[in-house]
């Protein structure tokens, strides 16, 4: 079911603290962590989910930190909610194609319904800058 997680919330605040005019230098996972009030630990667990989705990158040192990988006026919420929480869908037969159907085999008009909304509202969150 769609619904944003909180760390769908938090992965999305720290898109946009890296996002800023100075985007290209690296900036501390630890200084966002006291601005926003955000675990550092739950962070870590966010910052490493972006940068396997190559969304961020990382890098260790006296001027590391972390940093965009892409541009963030290509990203959407729809992109950072996929690689936070994975494939969503609004029913679980859309989602997963083995999960047994409400209707008994193709009688299934919810399916119907369903992946028509389930289209929709991706195309909502995919309209949804995240800067």
């Amino acid at each position: 079911m769609f619904s944003l997680k909180r760390e769908t919330d938090y992965a999305v605040q720290l898109i946009q603290f890296l996002s800023d005019k100075k985007g290209k230098k690296f900036k501390s996972l630890r200084e966002f962590s006291e601005k926003s009030e955000i675990s550092f630990w739950f962070l870590q667990k966010i910052a490493r989910k972006l940068a396997i989705a190559g969304i961020i990158k990382a890098e260790q040192g006296v001027n590391g930190g972390y940093k965009l990988n892409v541009q963030a006026k290509t990203l959407n919420l729809y992109k950072v909610f996929e690689v936070m929480e994975g494939k969503q869908a609004f029913t679980p037969c859309l989602k997963d194609e083995n999960f047994p159907c409400a209707g008994k085999g193709k009688n299934c008009c919810l399916k119907a319904i369903s992946s028509k909304l389930n289209k929709e509202i991706i195309k909502a969150l995919q309209k949804v800058k995240i800067n």
